[in-house]
């Protein structure tokens, strides 16, 4: 259930900006920005029936075959058979709507810092370029989903607006490029003017195009997902609605604590060190243990991709034009491993730790550490880390692709 509080209202957004711009010859010019923003009451989703993380049991009853609640027996929560009992149901606020009461509220802030700088030649003796080079630095604390008017889910609900880092998929450093350029030969051109016109034909008049991008890694969020929770949950918080991305693709999934700082060092095939991150805590401190990872703190891979065509227009007459011309999409077939939302998200396996399964100690009914005396209750992802897939992007394909083409104007 997702609950719009009446009195929710557009962020607050100030944006400033400079430019130094100067003309510098040969029909080129050179410009200088910087781009500012500061973001206050951005959209962030909580549960509103979850309960302040605690030491008190939480769905731990014993729910029999039948469907009978038996409050003075622990579950199993790998067999299944955990339930709420009415005494649970009255801790929530609502107890008639159970967990995922997802409300949204002006939470968050933002603040975004651009430097630019551009160098362009317009056309002029066969050439046209155009340079951009951008650093940015963009933190906030409320997550911008993209599929959605309504922002992401604050993994720390007590404390929404605490959460500030590095936005994902935004990268420090971005170089952009596009040109076009008239190869020198042919009889109106450097090179040729001396060519019959089939010469002319075969070989004068081509002209080519380009555009590139480079770009560094982006930030990525580590998580675990919990395969037996609902109702038990590390920390006794009563809903399952906890995402440890705040994407909605993996619920519920809780952030490792940090072991050590080589987390972003590069192990066998995987670019991350896994061992670097433990577990997430089971007590009142699963969201606030200072060890706890912090948002898009691993550091994901740059990269980089060209595109080439290559075009020449053939006149048959004064009405009717030809023009024929090959693209080369990603033309040094070069992959890109800087991975999307979709892989890199709360849906994929890029930043999953893996998964694991919660206990219940049998004579006391609460929560025992994960993997304690069970260590096949920790699933590793074999797949942490690990490039192993390319992802189109900045409009360069994933693979080489070549494109003919022929277009007739008349």
């Amino acid at each position: 259930m997702n609950v719009v509080p009446v009195n929710i209202h557009q962020p607050r957004i100030h944006q400033y900006n400079v430019t130094y711009e100067r003309e510098i010859g040969w029909g080129s010019a050179i410009r200088f920005s910087y781009l500012g923003s500061t973001m206050h009451g951005l959209i962030a989703g909580k549960d509103l029936n979850e309960l302040q993380p605690s030491e008190t049991s939480f769905g731990t009853s014993l729910v029999d075959d039948d469907g009978n609640v038996h409050p003075d027996m622990a579950c199993d929560p790998t067999q299944g058979n955990c339930g709420t009992s009415d005494a649970d149901l009255q801790r929530y606020r609502f107890p008639a709507l159970g967990d995922f009461v997802l409300s949204y509220g002006n939470y968050g802030h933002a603040q975004s810092n651009a430097f630019q700088t551009q160098f362009e030649h317009h056309y002029a003796h066969g050439l046209l370029l155009n340079v951009a080079y951008t650093y940015l630095d963009q933190k906030s604390t409320a997550l911008d989903t993209g599929n959605s008017s309504l922002g992401g889910i604050t993994y720390n609900s007590f404390q929404p607006d605490s959460d500030y880092g590095i936005d994902g998929y935004t990268s420090k450093h971005r170089l952009v490029a596009y040109g076009v350029y008239d190869l020198p030969f042919g009889k109106k051109r450097q090179y040729g003017s001396s060519m019959n016109a089939w010469e002319d034909a075969i070989v004068g008049g081509w002209s080519t195009t380009f555009n590139m991008f480079a770009k560094s890694g982006t930030g990525f969020t580590p998580f675990w997902i919990c395969d037996d929770c609902n109702p038990v949950e590390p920390g006794n918080i009563g809903v399952s609605s906890i995402d440890a991305v705040g994407d909605f693709n993996a619920e519920p999934s809780y952030r490792p604590t940090i072991l050590n700082s080589s987390f972003n060092k590069k192990t066998g095939d995987s670019i991350w060190n896994a061992a670097a991150f433990g577990l997430p805590s089971v007590g009142a401190d699963v969201f606030s243990n200072p060890a706890n990872a912090k948002r898009n703190l691993l550091w994901g891979p740059g990269t980089w991709g060209v595109n080439l065509g290559v075009h020449k227009d053939f006149h048959f007459g004064e009405r009717v034009t030809a023009q024929l011309g090959a693209d080369v999409d990603n033309v040094f077939n070069h992959p890109l491993f800087s991975p999307d939302a979709d892989t890199g998200g709360g849906g994929g396996t890029f930043a999953l730790l893996g998964d694991f399964n919660i206990r219940v100690d049998p004579a006391t009914g609460k929560l025992v550490p994960i993997g304690q005396n069970h260590p096949e209750d920790i699933i590793p992802n074999p797949d942490f880390g690990r490039l192993i897939n390319s992802f189109s992007q900045e409009g360069v394909d994933s693979r080489r692709t070549i494109r003919l083409r022929l277009r007739i104007t008349f």
